[in-house]
């Protein structure tokens, strides 16, 4: 099997790729105030992180900000870096992001003739389909590892079935073949870390071909390198961010989000599916609805056929796997459903096997029914595929004109100390230049070893603003560039607006407007500094321990609980007493729910507990604590004295609903 071609059939499927991204980019170039076309902020996430690689700091977001574990795929950024150093830097990136999407498409149609070498027709008509389709071509030529994903997978199941097949072709290796397909597959990891369902799939397959060879040995050729390239990037985490999660991950799973109930989270996943299956499957790949019909009937006759059976059967496996993992992701629906691009291109591959499989038996009628539902469905893509150029051509106008407008006019009114936080880890820090802080924790924080934002914003800003805290004084946000609907508080109490950007017919971004503010944050207190009503609660003995209630940092430290799902939820306050303007963020604890923590001390304590002023009582351990009066302007507080051993959690509820802000652990 070879994936070689003659210069006619490779000069063909380039121009057909090349006449792929064209319709997009020519829909969109008029609209974008001369930015390159890109419809999707995340991806100048890699760009980001592309110039950080070319600039000497690999698997940084910016440059000297340190390791940042929001890149789900470092080989794509390693592939851009290579651009960047190439002279392609900057906004040259845009277009040679396209370059790398028109390589990978042109790679990918000589797999597929790989993969079906007969009939001659087949390979040129699932390289129509792919390249027709409206909903993938939005996917491939927005910029994002997806292209580059598909040439690397295309190249994978080459491999694949070259060891998987009962007959080797002469000069054919299995061994060798299959250590290539684990090889191709190590590098899909590193471009989609979802791709190892796949791995396993392809694994047992290549496996069951061992006849006189050990099957462990092949399965291991297969599986050992995805999983080792898999291994180094859990273990780069863990070193540098505490944890193996990546934090894509902490933030956008489902199983991530503490205020979900296993309900929830159910419907939410069966919701992405179905909504997947209506906007895209039916409105974009099955137009008009018959044409299901034909992709259904070619993969039957795929998985039918003792030929294309095995290789068919792994990849319809994978893609139903591949689907239901990214539906547990809570943003799988957004961004035109760009996680399942993956999926579709294995779904492709087995309906290519299965009109293969048509076109090579022997009655004429079959064979051109075969042609014709490829055609059908070419065409089908192609009516449909309006739609998808319409909303390139709207998203690619909407980043342009906020997202890099944004960058744009914060690189002239700042100076180039400033530091910038933001909600969107692309266009803006990458147009700016400037430092930034990911309020949301996909690109990173500062270069003072900024605590995990990934980790808190799940929470709720309150608690995005109590890591915000932790950092030092010259490392804190000096200005904003957030949308106020998503940060209501921290605009609103923290910021001064300077200017803003608003776009109309929004379908792509977050909110139609985008604000920069002078950030003021005199309220929180510096690390390591007292409380500013510390002198209430000197007279309570030797401060030996506090819990940061919504500080997810000190929570962890504490072994936090939190009454999650039914309560928990943060919110924040900030008092202008005698002391000046004095910030805390706190959880909701509905009446009979209870937080509780470890405290890092035993025996004898004092217990001093920040609450609302609505708070009626508080008890700890079943004791009813002292609750200060409420003044105004003036946190309240409730002092109790207990006995705890040593690891014992302490349990807090409130007579009522209150709101529990802050812990401090006394031994008087």
């Amino acid at each position: 099997m070879d994936v070689r071609r003659s210069r006619g059939e490779l000069l063909f499927d380039a121009a057909l790729a090349a006449f792929a991204g064209a319709r997009f980019f020519a829909a969109a170039f008029p609209y974008t105030h001369g930015a390159w076309p890109i419809p999707l902020d995340d991806t100048y996430i890699h760009f980001d992180f592309a110039r950080a690689w070319a600039g000497g700091h690999p698997f940084s977001w910016i440059a000297g900000q340190g390791y940042s574990s929001g890149e789900t795929a470092p080989l794509y950024a390693m592939v851009l870096a290579a651009g960047h150093l190439a002279g392609f830097g900057g906004a040259r990136l845009g277009p040679f992001s396209a370059f790398i999407a028109w390589a990978s498409m042109t790679s990918l149609f000589g797999s597929m003739r790989a993969l079906v070498p007969r009939p001659r027709w087949a390979a040129p008509a699932g390289a129509l389909v792919l390249a027709a389709s409206g909903w993938l071509g939005f996917v491939w030529w927005s910029g994002m590892e997806v292209a580059l994903l598909g040439a690397v997978l295309g190249r994978a199941l080459v491999c694949v079935l070259q060891a998987s097949r009962a007959r080797l072709a002469p000069g054919t290796n299995r061994p060798r073949a299959a250590l290539r397909a684990g090889a191709w597959l190590a590098l899909a990891t590193w471009l989609r870390p979802e791709i190892a369902v796949l791995v396993g799939c392809v694994a047992v397959l290549v496996g069951r071909a061992a006849k006189d060879r050990s099957a462990l040995s092949l399965i291991a050729r297969v599986a050992l390198p995805p999983g080792l390239a898999t291994g180094a990037i859990l273990l780069l985490n863990r070193v540098f961010t505490g944890t193996f999660a990546s934090a894509g991950a902490e933030l956008k799973l489902l199983s991530s989000n503490p205020f979900l109930t296993d309900v929830d989270r159910a419907r939410e996943l069966v919701t992405n599916l179905v909504s997947f299956k209506w906007r895209i499957v039916d409105l974009d790949l099955a137009t008009p609805r018959g044409t299901l019909l034909l992709w259904v009937g070619l993969g039957v006759v795929a998985l039918s056929a003792r030929r294309t059976r095995g290789l068919a059967s792994a990849c319809l496996a994978a893609a139903a796997a591949y689907g239901l993992l990214v539906s547990w992701n809570g943003a799988a629906r957004y961004q035109n459903f760009r996680y399942y691009a993956p999926a579709f291109v294995l779904i492709l591959v087995t309906v290519l096997l299965g009109a293969s499989e048509l076109g090579r038996r022997a009655s004429r009628s079959v064979r051109v029914c075969a042609a014709i539902a490829m055609g059908a469905i070419a065409i089908s893509a192609i009516a449909a595929s309006g739609a998808q150029v319409r909303l390139f051509r709207q998203a690619s106008r909407n980043v342009a004109e906020q997202q890099v407008e944004v960058g744009r006019r914060l690189a002239r009114m700042l100076p180039r100390d400033a530091i910038v936080m933001i909600g969107d880890a692309g266009a803006i820090p990458f147009v700016s230049g400037l430092r930034a802080i990911d309020a949301l924790g996909l690109g990173g924080g500062s270069a003072d070893g900024a605590p995990r934002f990934a980790a808190a914003a799940p929470h709720g800003e309150a608690a995005t603003l109590e890591l915000v805290e932790r950092l030092p004084l010259a490392g804190r946000p000096t200005h904003f560039a957030l949308y106020p609907n998503w940060f209501p508080e921290t605009t609103a109490r923290f910021g001064a607006e300077i200017d803003r950007v608003t776009i109309e017919g929004n379908v792509i971004c977050g909110g139609p407007t985008k604000a920069i503010y002078r950030a003021d944050l005199s309220a929180l207190r510096a690390p390591g500094a007292p409380p500013p009503d510390f002198r209430e609660l000197v007279p309570h003995g030797v401060l030996v321990d506090e819990v940061d209630v919504a500080d997810v940092v000190s929570e962890r430290a504490h072994e936090y609980v939190h009454p999650a799902p039914n309560g928990g939820h943060t919110t924040l306050d900030v008092r202008e007493g005698p002391e000046g303007r004095v910030f805390d963020a706190g959880r909701l604890l509905p009446e009979g729910a209870s937080e509780s923590f470890v405290p890092r001390a035993d025996g004898d304590i004092v217990l001093v507990s920040r609450v609302d002023d609505a708070t009626r009582g508080l008890e700890a351990n079943g004791r009813l604590a002292t609750l200060s009066p409420p003044r105004r302007g003036v946190w309240r507080h409730a002092t109790l004295g207990l006995t705890v051993r040593r690891g014992e959690h302490i349990v807090v509820r409130g007579v009522g609903a209150i709101t529990s802000h802050h812990h401090w652990i006394f031994i008087p």
